[in-house]
């Protein structure tokens, strides 16, 4: 019980020393990496991996949206709540067809998110616009109405593709 308590305190500890633009970074890598244990628990007919994995980039894409600023209304911003709602669209199909496109897809995002992520705010710092980060009272509670994707009646990524 005393192991347990030290490796939550460590663990605390570790991501509270974190900045917003590490732990967003650090999500983007946690989501590349599940989604290739997806593609091996598809590839290896591992349902139990396939599915623990898929649920786990779910809550990371999930996490990724809910943690957009919801005052930023500018253009890039807009397009990341349409990009994650597409995906959160899409991710479920994977668990009934076994789609591999799909995965690619999402990791092909989620990879070029990263790779902006990396050169446009680690290595600028603090003077680069980061759209994740949330002001600590928010306006409207804990739930912003801008985080649902607003194309509402677009589907899929057809929806942030066209």
């Amino acid at each position: 019980m005393a192991a347990r308590s030290q490796l939550n305190t460590y663990i605390t500890n570790h991501y509270q020393g974190m900045s917003p633009e590490q732990l967003i970074l650090m999500l983007f890598k946690a989501a590349l990496e599940k989604i290739s244990l997806v593609q091996e628990g598809i590839e290896e007919a591992d349902i139990p991996k396939r599915g623990e994995n898929l649920s786990k980039v779910i809550d990371i894409v999930s996490t990724l949206n809910a943690s957009l600023n919801p005052d930023m209304t500018d253009e890039g911003t807009h397009f990341l709540r349409g990009l994650y709602g597409a995906i959160l669209m899409e991710l479920p199909k994977v668990s009934v067809t076994n789609d591999l496109e799909i995965l690619r897809k999402v990791h092909s995002y989620i990879s070029r998110l990263k790779e902006i992520w990396e050169t446009d705010v680690m290595q600028k710092g603090k003077t680069a616009v980061n759209p994740y980060v949330i002001p600590s009272t928010p306006k409207n509670g804990p739930f912003h109405k801008g985080f649902a994707p607003d194309n509402s009646q677009q589907s899929g990524f057809q929806s942030i593709c066209a």
